[in-house]
Protein backbone atom coordinates (compact mmCIF):
# COMPACT_ATOMS: atom_id res chain seq x y z
CA UNK A 1 0.00 0.00 0.00
CA UNK A 2 1.09 3.11 -0.96
CA UNK A 3 0.02 6.48 -0.01
CA UNK A 4 0.69 10.19 -1.59
CA UNK A 5 1.10 12.76 1.48
CA UNK A 6 1.87 15.16 -1.37
CA UNK A 7 -1.09 14.88 -3.23
CA UNK A 8 -4.20 16.93 -2.70
CA UNK A 9 -6.60 13.80 -2.47
CA UNK A 10 -7.04 13.67 1.14
CA UNK A 11 -5.40 10.95 3.10
CA UNK A 12 -8.57 8.70 4.37
CA UNK A 13 -10.11 9.26 0.68
CA UNK A 14 -6.41 7.64 -0.74
CA UNK A 15 -6.80 4.86 1.70
CA UNK A 16 -10.56 4.27 1.15
CA UNK A 17 -9.81 3.64 -2.85
CA UNK A 18 -6.36 1.06 -1.69
CA UNK A 19 -8.66 -0.89 0.39
CA UNK A 20 -11.97 -0.95 -3.22
CA UNK A 21 -8.67 -1.74 -5.57
CA UNK A 22 -7.89 -3.97 -3.08
CA UNK A 23 -11.31 -5.64 -2.83
CA UNK A 24 -11.70 -5.02 -6.77
CA UNK A 25 -8.72 -7.18 -7.24
CA UNK A 26 -10.14 -10.31 -4.84
CA UNK A 27 -6.72 -9.70 -2.58
CA UNK A 28 -9.62 -8.86 -0.02
CA UNK A 29 -12.60 -11.10 -0.63
CA UNK A 30 -16.24 -11.04 0.09
CA UNK A 31 -15.75 -12.31 4.15
CA UNK A 32 -12.49 -11.56 5.02
CA UNK A 33 -10.86 -9.69 7.40
CA UNK A 34 -9.42 -6.63 6.74
CA UNK A 35 -6.08 -5.52 8.91
CA UNK A 36 -7.07 -3.25 12.09
CA UNK A 37 -6.98 0.17 12.23
CA UNK A 38 -3.79 0.15 14.15
CA UNK A 39 -2.16 -1.94 11.63
CA UNK A 40 -3.22 -0.18 8.70
CA UNK A 41 -2.05 3.25 10.83
CA UNK A 42 1.27 1.80 11.57
CA UNK A 43 1.97 0.44 8.34
CA UNK A 44 1.10 3.90 6.44
CA UNK A 45 2.50 5.60 8.82
CA UNK A 46 -0.72 7.63 9.33
CA UNK A 47 -3.01 8.73 12.36
CA UNK A 48 -5.84 5.85 13.61
CA UNK A 49 -8.26 9.07 13.17
CA UNK A 50 -7.31 8.76 9.48
CA UNK A 51 -8.01 5.50 9.26
CA UNK A 52 -10.89 5.25 11.22
CA UNK A 53 -12.38 7.89 8.88
CA UNK A 54 -11.77 5.69 5.56
CA UNK A 55 -13.49 3.18 7.44
CA UNK A 56 -16.61 4.51 8.96
CA UNK A 57 -17.14 5.85 5.30
CA UNK A 58 -16.62 2.21 3.73
CA UNK A 59 -18.72 0.54 6.60
CA UNK A 60 -21.79 3.55 5.65
CA UNK A 61 -21.71 2.58 2.01
CA UNK A 62 -22.06 -1.04 2.40
CA UNK A 63 -18.49 -2.34 1.33
CA UNK A 64 -17.52 -3.02 4.38
CA UNK A 65 -18.97 -4.16 8.13
CA UNK A 66 -18.16 -4.55 11.76
CA UNK A 67 -18.49 -7.60 14.03
CA UNK A 68 -17.85 -6.44 17.98
CA UNK A 69 -14.58 -7.87 19.20
CA UNK A 70 -14.00 -9.40 15.56
CA UNK A 71 -12.64 -6.88 13.63
CA UNK A 72 -13.73 -5.26 10.39
CA UNK A 73 -14.92 -7.53 7.12
CA UNK A 74 -15.80 -6.95 3.46
CA UNK A 75 -19.19 -7.48 2.89
CA UNK A 76 -20.87 -9.53 0.74
CA UNK A 77 -21.52 -7.84 -3.18
CA UNK A 78 -25.70 -7.38 -3.39
CA UNK A 79 -27.22 -8.13 -6.83
CA UNK A 80 -28.15 -3.69 -7.63
CA UNK A 81 -31.87 -3.41 -8.86
CA UNK A 82 -31.32 -0.17 -10.83
CA UNK A 83 -34.69 1.47 -13.18
CA UNK A 84 -36.13 -1.07 -15.44
CA UNK A 85 -33.83 -4.27 -15.91
CA UNK A 86 -34.69 -7.58 -15.75
CA UNK A 87 -33.80 -9.94 -13.21
CA UNK A 88 -31.60 -11.89 -15.55
CA UNK A 89 -30.01 -9.14 -17.13
CA UNK A 90 -28.58 -7.66 -13.56
CA UNK A 91 -27.52 -10.86 -12.35
CA UNK A 92 -25.30 -11.31 -15.74
CA UNK A 93 -23.96 -7.86 -15.44
CA UNK A 94 -22.48 -9.01 -11.93
CA UNK A 95 -20.82 -12.20 -13.70
CA UNK A 96 -23.24 -14.35 -12.40
CA UNK A 97 -25.52 -17.00 -14.11
CA UNK A 98 -29.36 -16.43 -14.01
CA UNK A 99 -31.81 -19.38 -13.71
CA UNK A 100 -35.41 -19.61 -12.97
CA UNK A 101 -37.49 -22.44 -11.49
CA UNK A 102 -41.30 -21.99 -12.27
CA UNK A 103 -43.35 -22.86 -8.98
CA UNK A 104 -46.76 -22.28 -10.07
CA UNK A 105 -48.68 -21.50 -13.91
CA UNK A 106 -52.32 -20.83 -13.35
CA UNK A 107 -55.11 -19.10 -15.49
CA UNK A 108 -58.21 -17.64 -13.20
CA UNK A 109 -60.42 -14.86 -12.95
CA UNK A 110 -58.79 -11.54 -11.89
CA UNK A 111 -60.86 -11.05 -8.77
CA UNK A 112 -61.56 -7.79 -6.35
CA UNK A 113 -57.65 -7.07 -5.46
CA UNK A 114 -55.75 -7.87 -8.68
CA UNK A 115 -59.03 -6.92 -11.10
CA UNK A 116 -58.46 -3.16 -8.72
CA UNK A 117 -54.89 -2.74 -9.28
CA UNK A 118 -55.09 -3.65 -12.98
CA UNK A 119 -58.29 -2.26 -13.49
CA UNK A 120 -60.03 -5.59 -14.66
CA UNK A 121 -63.24 -6.70 -14.41
CA UNK A 122 -63.05 -9.55 -11.28
CA UNK A 123 -64.09 -12.14 -13.95
CA UNK A 124 -61.85 -11.57 -16.51
CA UNK A 125 -59.00 -13.83 -16.66
CA UNK A 126 -55.41 -13.17 -15.83
CA UNK A 127 -52.20 -15.61 -15.51
CA UNK A 128 -50.32 -15.90 -11.87
CA UNK A 129 -47.14 -17.12 -12.49
CA UNK A 130 -44.89 -17.64 -9.35
CA UNK A 131 -41.15 -18.20 -10.05
CA UNK A 132 -38.18 -18.35 -8.24
CA UNK A 133 -35.17 -16.48 -9.29
CA UNK A 134 -31.14 -17.83 -8.34
CA UNK A 135 -28.04 -16.38 -8.94
CA UNK A 136 -25.33 -19.24 -10.01
CA UNK A 137 -27.38 -21.56 -8.31
CA UNK A 138 -28.11 -19.19 -4.71
CA UNK A 139 -31.97 -18.47 -4.13
CA UNK A 140 -32.42 -14.68 -4.55
CA UNK A 141 -35.93 -14.00 -4.90
CA UNK A 142 -39.61 -15.07 -5.45
CA UNK A 143 -41.75 -13.33 -8.26
CA UNK A 144 -45.30 -13.81 -8.41
CA UNK A 145 -46.70 -12.29 -11.85
CA UNK A 146 -50.43 -11.04 -12.53
CA UNK A 147 -50.75 -11.03 -16.60
CA UNK A 148 -54.06 -10.31 -18.34
CA UNK A 149 -54.38 -13.00 -20.73
CA UNK A 150 -56.23 -9.89 -23.26
CA UNK A 151 -52.77 -8.58 -23.10
CA UNK A 152 -50.72 -11.60 -23.71
CA UNK A 153 -52.93 -14.69 -24.99
CA UNK A 154 -51.48 -18.37 -24.97
CA UNK A 155 -48.50 -17.66 -22.56
CA UNK A 156 -48.61 -21.13 -21.77
CA UNK A 157 -46.83 -21.53 -24.90
CA UNK A 158 -43.46 -20.19 -23.92
CA UNK A 159 -40.92 -20.62 -21.81
CA UNK A 160 -41.54 -18.35 -18.64
CA UNK A 161 -37.98 -19.75 -17.00
CA UNK A 162 -36.45 -17.10 -19.80
CA UNK A 163 -36.82 -13.23 -19.06
CA UNK A 164 -40.72 -12.17 -18.75
CA UNK A 165 -39.85 -8.44 -20.08
CA UNK A 166 -37.66 -10.21 -22.93
CA UNK A 167 -40.69 -12.59 -23.72
CA UNK A 168 -43.38 -9.84 -23.23
CA UNK A 169 -41.28 -7.30 -26.10
CA UNK A 170 -40.49 -9.85 -28.30
CA UNK A 171 -44.13 -12.04 -28.43
CA UNK A 172 -46.33 -9.41 -27.62
CA UNK A 173 -44.71 -6.15 -28.32
CA UNK A 174 -44.98 -4.26 -24.79
CA UNK A 175 -42.22 -2.46 -23.68
CA UNK A 176 -42.28 -1.51 -20.44
CA UNK A 177 -41.90 2.33 -20.02
CA UNK A 178 -42.34 3.08 -15.85
CA UNK A 179 -43.20 1.35 -12.87
CA UNK A 180 -45.19 2.04 -9.53
CA UNK A 181 -43.07 0.24 -6.73
CA UNK A 182 -43.99 -0.33 -2.82
CA UNK A 183 -40.75 -1.25 -1.22
CA UNK A 184 -40.92 -3.01 2.41
CA UNK A 185 -38.90 -4.64 4.47
CA UNK A 186 -40.46 -7.38 6.27
CA UNK A 187 -39.68 -10.94 8.04
CA UNK A 188 -40.21 -14.01 5.52
CA UNK A 189 -42.70 -16.63 6.03
CA UNK A 190 -42.10 -20.06 6.46
CA UNK A 191 -42.61 -21.08 2.80
CA UNK A 192 -40.46 -17.85 1.61
CA UNK A 193 -37.38 -18.79 4.31
CA UNK A 194 -37.64 -22.39 2.92
CA UNK A 195 -38.31 -21.45 -0.72
CA UNK A 196 -35.11 -18.97 -0.28
CA UNK A 197 -32.60 -21.07 2.22
CA UNK A 198 -32.39 -18.10 4.51
CA UNK A 199 -29.84 -17.51 7.41
CA UNK A 200 -31.75 -17.30 10.51
CA UNK A 201 -32.92 -13.62 11.31
CA UNK A 202 -32.44 -12.48 7.90
CA UNK A 203 -35.13 -9.79 6.49
CA UNK A 204 -36.78 -9.68 3.43
CA UNK A 205 -37.35 -6.80 1.08
CA UNK A 206 -41.57 -7.00 -0.33
CA UNK A 207 -41.65 -5.09 -3.19
CA UNK A 208 -45.31 -4.60 -5.40
CA UNK A 209 -45.00 -3.07 -8.86
CA UNK A 210 -47.55 -2.09 -11.47
CA UNK A 211 -46.09 -2.41 -14.81
CA UNK A 212 -46.59 0.17 -17.14
CA UNK A 213 -46.56 0.91 -21.01
CA UNK A 214 -46.26 3.91 -22.97
CA UNK A 215 -49.74 4.41 -23.13
CA UNK A 216 -49.78 4.41 -19.51
CA UNK A 217 -51.65 0.93 -19.85
CA UNK A 218 -51.17 -1.05 -16.59
CA UNK A 219 -49.70 -3.97 -18.40
CA UNK A 220 -49.26 -6.88 -15.36
CA UNK A 221 -48.86 -6.66 -11.51
CA UNK A 222 -46.01 -8.30 -9.76
CA UNK A 223 -45.16 -9.59 -5.93
CA UNK A 224 -42.08 -9.92 -5.36
CA UNK A 225 -39.83 -11.22 -2.42
CA UNK A 226 -35.99 -10.79 -2.26
CA UNK A 227 -33.11 -11.93 0.57
CA UNK A 228 -31.77 -8.63 2.00
CA UNK A 229 -28.69 -10.02 2.00
CA UNK A 230 -28.44 -11.10 -1.39
CA UNK A 231 -30.30 -8.37 -2.99
CA UNK A 232 -30.73 -4.08 -3.11
CA UNK A 233 -32.98 -1.48 -4.49
CA UNK A 234 -31.13 1.65 -5.92
CA UNK A 235 -34.13 4.38 -6.55
CA UNK A 236 -33.62 7.45 -7.56
CA UNK A 237 -35.97 10.15 -6.18
CA UNK A 238 -36.78 13.52 -8.45
CA UNK A 239 -37.46 16.88 -6.77
CA UNK A 240 -40.64 18.01 -7.77
CA UNK A 241 -39.92 21.90 -9.28
CA UNK A 242 -43.37 23.08 -7.80
CA UNK A 243 -42.95 22.15 -4.73
CA UNK A 244 -42.61 25.40 -2.26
Amino acid sequence: MYLDKKSPIPIYCQLKNLILKKIQDGEFPPGSLIPSERDLGEKLNISRMTVRQALNQLVAEGVLYREKGKGTFVSKVKIEQRNIMSFSEIVRKKGLVPTTKVLHFIKQEAGGEIGGILGLDDREMIYVVKRLRLASNIPVGIEEDFIPEKYCPDLEKYDLTASLYKLIKEEYGYAISYMDNVIEASKPSKEEKELLNMPANVPVLKITSVNFVESDLKLFYEKSIYRSDEYKYNVRVYVNKNME
